[in-house]
């Protein structure tokens, strides 16, 4: 399958390969749809086609209102929708590739732009002959065999062999980025190396060559601190992350981005170190707290912290909190007795003597269990979740009152579970949240007769 446009690059890749013995080709043109008149180009190609006595199909799309719907620029909604077309063709058709004309000045082009927005080794190799691109098909790969050849070359190609190529008035048009690039800042870079473009070229295939020895570092670091994919997360060990030296940790991330968002293109390196520089040593929230840290990424992706797990995930995620007792609506808590909160937790009411309670509370390290004054909780305990405008008094603040909202910040409870987390209540009044912690007003004093534990255990 050849992508052909009518310009002098594609139609010299489609003179070529139809001169070879035994290779079957179709023709495959996308009307982009960006001015009026572009539906004349692929009545040439046809004729082109045609005249090789080969098959040829077309097919469009407003590439313009296709960027406006996704917010993508322009260069990014014709790739992606070219790139569609063509897959969908070859897979139709069942060719074993899909041939596109780029050639050296495609090249230097790219690179230039990857070198601009900040890119790593990933994009400063440039593009490569033969490639698989997953998010178009995982089999079919896409093949440039005219890599090698530049831009004076097809055409002087196309003269020779009185090949009529289509000029594309926006290939003049520099509001485009890659115009401005090809017609002002090479002309000015050439100015200081008349070679540039050579010695670019060369440079990206010694930086091809490290990032396939660097390739297989990441795999093998990939597979160490890799927890679990799964459709829309990734959960990755900040244990591991921690060890590696930050470039090595920052292509880790790079893959997991490349993983949840396989069209994600020019992923500059100020996002990556951001992510990097997120996971440090002895940063990551404490286990028995439930805390958490969060940044966001771009492409909508977010990092998240807790504990020794690094999350990273969409909004559209259902992230898993199996891990969490999370709860809906509201129950009364029997005394001596438990209530589920969800089918992985459930919270227990125990009345414990009083010289008991007073040794074993000052001595608790568990955050899910919890000794208080049984007569100030009163005779009827519930749990439930938030409501507008809770407050709380936590434990050795003296009584004085935050907003609830305000806590779940300074205790860095994560987000997403702040709707569903669980709070014991005396009425209207909350005496604990667990987790973190007990009410001022109840905990266990010297005036204390008589004492509750209270514990969120896991279901058995």
């Amino acid at each position: 399958m050849i992508g052909v446009s009518g310009g002098a690059d594609s139609l010299c890749l489609l003179h070529l390969a139809a001169g070879i013995p035994g290779l079957h080709l179709i023709v495959a043109h996308f009307d982009h749809q960006l001015r009026q008149g572009s539906d004349r180009e692929a009545q040439f190609v046809a004729t082109v086609a045609g005249r090789l006595n080969l098959p040829f199909r077309s097919g469009g799309a407003d590439v313009a209102a296709y960027a406006a719907e996704q917010g993508l620029s322009l260069e990014e909604s014709a790739r992606a929708l070219r790139y569609r077309y063509l897959f969908a063709q070859a897979r139709d058709v069942g060719a074993s590739a899909v041939a596109v004309g780029h050639t050296a000045d495609d090249q230097v082009e790219t690179i230039l732009m990857h070198f601009l927005r900040g890119a790593g080794l990933a994009g400063l190799k440039g593009m490569r002959g033969r490639t698989l691109l997953p998010e178009f098909d995982p089999g079919i790969p896409l093949v440039r065999p005219i890599l090698h050849l530049w831009r004076h070359e097809t055409e002087a190609y196309c003269r020779e062999h009185a090949l009529q190529p289509v000029q594309d008035p926006t290939n003049a048009d520099e509001t485009y980025f890659r115009n401005r690039l090809r017609h002002s800042l090479i002309p000015e870079l050439e100015k200081y190396n008349p070679r540039f473009k050579e010695t670019l070229l060369r440079t990206a295939e010694a930086l091809a060559g490290d990032h396939e020895t660097l390739t297989e570092v990441v795999e093998a670091a990939w597979l160490r601190a890799l927890v679990k994919a799964e459709e829309g997360q990734v959960t990755l060990s900040a244990p591991v992350l921690e060890t590696m030296p930050r470039g090595l940790r920052r292509n880790i991330l790079r893959k997991a981005m490349e993983s949840l968002r396989p069209n994600l293109r020019n992923l500059d390196f100020d996002t990556l170190e951001r992510a990097a520089i997120f996971i440090q040593a002895g940063n990551h929230p404490s286990k028995t707290t439930g805390g958490t840290r969060q940044i966001d990424l771009s492409a909508g992706l977010h990092l998240y912290q807790e504990g020794d797990a690094i999350l990273m995930a969409g909004l559209e995620a259902d992230l898993p909190s199996t891990h969490w007792p999370l709860m809906t609506g509201e129950r009364a808590v029997p005394l001596n007795g438990c209530v589920k909160l969800n089918e992985h937790f459930s919270l227990s009411a125990v009345e414990v003597e009083i010289g008991m309670a007073q040794a074993a509370a000052p001595e608790n390290g568990d955050s899910f269990t919890a000794w208080l004054d049984a007569d100030l909780a009163g005779g009827q305990l519930s749990v439930r979740t938030r409501r507008a405008g809770d407050g709380f008094s936590p434990l050795g603040m003296e009584g004085k009152t935050v907003k609830l909202q305000d806590f779940y910040i300074n205790v860095k409870l994560p987000r997403r579970a702040r709707a569903g987390w669980p709070l014991v209540c005396a009425g209207e009044q909350i005496v604990w949240v667990p987790g973190f912690r007990l009410a001022h007003p109840f905990r266990i004093t010297e005036k204390t007769l008589r004492a509750l534990k209270l514990v969120i255990n896991p279901v058995e």
